[in-house]
């Protein structure tokens, strides 16, 4: 271990004693007006559905953390952030921008750059709601967490019971479902406050409603969260060398600019037909809108400042609606779940250092002129609109539980649809010099991405003995994925663009470029041009087997070990480039070996497992030589990550909890990068974004207050180690990494009768953690040059310290 870890291994420590001095110390106060301790959750009793199967936790041959309900509601758990940050082998991105509703989570370091790029690779994580992939290339929907039965993580390839988005992991989101039995409410409210930021406050509540008693239920939930802002946006000015023209941002400087409000609503119909079978039609709705950059330029203006030159501001919006019915069909228990999600996106960012360090380095400036031929500022703002859909649909059945020889099998289909339109525009832009039909649109990248997957698997448990199982499983796959449309420059800038329209020479389209197959656009140099003028889309197809084999030894009906082998993989796509060829699907092969256990009275579990995953035809985002072209996708070299993961809880009979999980990871480059001839990341290159050590450690002391009142504290830290923001060497150079930091999380709060009231805070370290670091353009320019040494390289940080109370009432 580094010093870094050793130390972070230390301040752990010291929140765990810090836990224990603060519950020795009230305990003799509890005990005079104390009864019987309230204890929380047993790990051993929390029952999960990670196999395709209600299971106890305990009893699952795997790495898989769950966050129960009462977890979620004890961390304060509101959002994606929240809980990664208590799944030691899981990291995240939220894009160059860290705009919300923008994240992509990676497990045990199977990750190549930060970016999401929306004609880029797929996720190598799959997140689900209920029984639906959320994910998409441009992350995942960010959903709030209210009244959530539980968050599943499971470690490592899930290729047989969860397929191509599963390739490193899986993150699954339970929702509460409708009691037919009895009505049931609850409604919270909070106000909070960030340190030198702004205010902030959410307002949630669910009602449950029995319609047919025992048959039929409603379950809705609703909420509203304002998060204030804390970003500055600064007073600032810069002079374009090759025009002299002055920019200034005096027109959009504000303080705490990024502030963020997100609305929704949940609504889930039970409907028990007889005694074997229930349909659950649900509908999930969701808004965000933000304002203000969420980037920090420290090296220019300050930390937790940046000063932009256009408004920013952005909405996310999406709509799920579907259903899952269960039932039986003799002994077999039956599911199908159907859901069909509608995603709307769209944002306006600032893009001025583009044509400030473009000018800087090469003097790009001299070609930005008006329809007069006069220069003008080059500064370009970017405008970026997503239209995604995704439609899944999978059947299953499944033996009984108790049988010797238990198996699950199915059929999984899912089509997902991309349109996506990328402006670059300059204010006054000549427009012989635009996109054609664009006035003073730089650059566009309009197209529609179509991704389907095919799926037919099974997995089957054998007792041997009392003893030892033996589990094997298979998912044969199949996927075609297309891209289509138009994207670059008029015909004065490089080579991209109208220069490269399919069917140019024919003429035809709306300005004589050839045809348009995406509407919007001047042309289609995107795609295939067929042998009758027709164009059609470009297609990247495969198809493959994975597997998983097993074999679990019970000591005990409380202790027992695994051993695993399982592999996964991600598909593969096309490059917008038309001159560049698809990319292949990237393959994972992971081994490990695991236990867990339970000891005094189920009161104590210790897990761990050890692992070694190999990653082979590394899918890789890079930006070709030169300053004009578009990030590409290639598969190049092996990378290799093994580590150690662990997790303990142990309850004391006093009412006081403690419980943590760490993971120890070395993820690396084993063969270089090789890219147009030259070595961008040499062999023993850590993989980005993923700390070597990353742990957490909670301690909650729960007591009787007079009759039946119930207070508790609670310390909660975690700590993540230093990472890279990329994997290009060349680039970390100019980024630098992103430091270890360590935040700390207290509650306090007190129970009586059917209210509660917490006062909490968050980030009591206020810690300066950073998400990612990038620049807002094509590093080698608007990073540090020989032009400007420093360059402009930006952080995204987590929220600062926060300090807030809640209200809430259950009837």
């Amino acid at each position: 271990m580094s010093g870094r870890d050793i130390l972070s291994s230390r301040l752990l420590l010291r929140t765990l004693l810090v836990s224990t001095v603060l519950a020795s110390g009230t305990s003799a106060w509890a005990q005079s007006v104390a009864t019987t301790a309230q204890p929380q959750t047993d790990p051993a009793e929390i029952i999960v559905t990670a196999q395709k199967r209600s299971e106890n936790l305990q009893r699952v041959p795997l790495n898989i953390q769950a966050l129960t309900a009462k977890k979620l509601e004890d961390l304060q758990v509101r959002n994606f952030a929240d809980y990664v940050a208590y799944l030691p082998s899981t990291s995240y991105t939220t894009g160059t921008t860290g705009t919300p509703g923008n994240a992509s989570a990676s497990f045990r370091g199977v990750v190549t750059d930060g970016g999401l790029y929306l004609s880029g690779t797929l996720p190598t994580v799959g997140t689900y709601l209920d029984e639906q992939p959320i994910t998409s290339v441009v992350g995942t929907v960010d959903i709030h967490v209210y009244d959530i039965a539980r968050v599943e993580a499971l470690a490592g390839p899930q290729g047989t019971l969860y397929g191509a988005s599963s390739e490193a992991g899986t993150i699954r989101i339970i929702s509460n479902k409708p009691d037919p039995h009895k009505a049931s409410g609850s409604y919270d409210l909070e106000l909070n406050k960030i340190f030198r930021g702004g205010v902030g406050g959410q307002a949630e509540g669910y009602f449950n409603l029995p319609i047919v008693k025992d048959r039929i239920a409603l379950r809705t939930v609703a909420w509203y969260d304002h998060t204030g802002g804390y970003i500055d946006n600064v007073l600032r000015s810069r002079r374009f060398p090759t025009s002299g023209i002055v920019q200034t941002n005096s027109s959009t400087v504000k303080d705490n600019a990024n502030d963020v409000d997100i609305y929704g609503l949940r609504a889930q119909l039970g409907i028990d037909l007889d005694d074997n079978w229930t349909v659950t039609p649900s509908v999930n709705y969701q808004k965000s809108r933000w304002n203000g950059s969420f980037m920090s330029d420290d090296t220019k203006v300050g930390e937790l400042k940046t000063a932009h030159y256009f408004p920013e501001y952005g909405r996310d919006e999406f709509i799920q609606a579907g259903g899952t019915i269960t039932g039986k069909v003799a002994d077999l228990d039956v599911t199908y779940a159907g859901y069909y999600m509608d995603r709307r996106r769209a944002d306006q960012n600032d893009y001025a250092d583009y044509g400030y360090f473009y000018d800087l380095v090469a003097g790009s400036g001299s070609g930005v002129v008006n329809n007069a031929g006069q220069l003008i500022d080059p500064s370009q703002v970017n405008r970026n609109h997503a239209h995604l859909t995704k439609h899944s649909q999978e059947l299953r059945v499944a033996t009984p539980s108790q049988n010797h020889i238990r198996a699950v099998a199915g059929l999984f289909f899912q089509r997902q649809t991309q349109l996506d339109e990328n402006d670059y525009l300059t204010p006054g832009f000549a427009d012989r010099l635009s996109i054609p039909g664009r006035p003073g649109q730089v650059w566009l990248t309009l197209e529609n991405r179509v991704d389907r997957d095919y799926a037919i698997f099974g997995q089957a448990d054998f007792d041997v003995t009392d003893k030892l199982t033996l589990t094997g499983g298979a998912r044969g796959y199949k996927f075609k994925n297309s891209l289509v449309g138009f994207y670059g420059v008029n015909t004065t800038y490089y080579g991209t663009g109208v220069r490269q329209c399919l069917g140019r020479a024919a003429g035809g389209g709306p300005y004589g470029y050839g045809l348009a197959v995406v509407p919007g656009t001047p042309c289609t140099n995107l795609g295939v041009l067929n042998a009758d003028g027709s164009i059609s889309p470009k297609f990247s197809k495969g198809s493959g087997v994975t597997w998983r084999a097993n074999a679990t030894y019970r000591f005990t009906p409380d202790n027992m070990v695994w051993i695993t082998a399982s592999t996964g993989f991600r598909p593969g796509g096309i490059n917008r480039d038309p001159g560049t060829a698809p990319f292949g699907a990237d393959k994972l092969t992971n081994y490990e070996i695991g236990t867990k256990n339970s000891f005094l009275d189920r009161r104590l579990t210790l897990n761990a497992d050890i692992f070694q995953e190999d990653w082979k035809n590394v899918q890789v985002t890079y930006q070709p030589p030169g300053g004009g072209g578009v990030a590409l996708i290639g598969n190049v070299g092996k990378a290799r990550s093994r580590g150690i993961e662990g997790d303990f809880s142990y309850r004391a009979h006093s009412g006081f909890t403690v419980s943590g999980s760490a993971a120890y990871i070395d993820a690396k480059l084993l063969s270089p990068f090789i890219l147009y001839g030259a070595v961008t990341a040499p062999a023993g290159s850590r993989l980005p974004l993923t700390p070597r050590f990353k742990g957490n450690l909670i301690g909650r002391y729960e007591w009787i207050v007079g009759n039946a009142n119930k207070a508790h504290v609670q310390l909660a830290g975690a700590y993540i180690g230093r990472r890279n923001p990329v994997v290009v060497q060349r680039d970390l150079i100019k980024t630098g990494t992103l430091p270890a930091y360590f935040t700390l999380e207290a509650s306090a709060g007190l129970t009586f009768g059917n209210s509660r009231f917490e006062i909490y805070g968050r980030n009591l370290t206020d810690a300066r953690g950073q998400q990612t670091r990038a620049a807002r353009c094509n590093i080698n320019y608007c990073g540090p040059s020989s032009a400007d040494p420093i360059g402009e390289v930006y952080r995204v940080y987590i929220q600062p310290r926060t300090v807030g109370i809640r209200f809430g009432q259950k009837f």
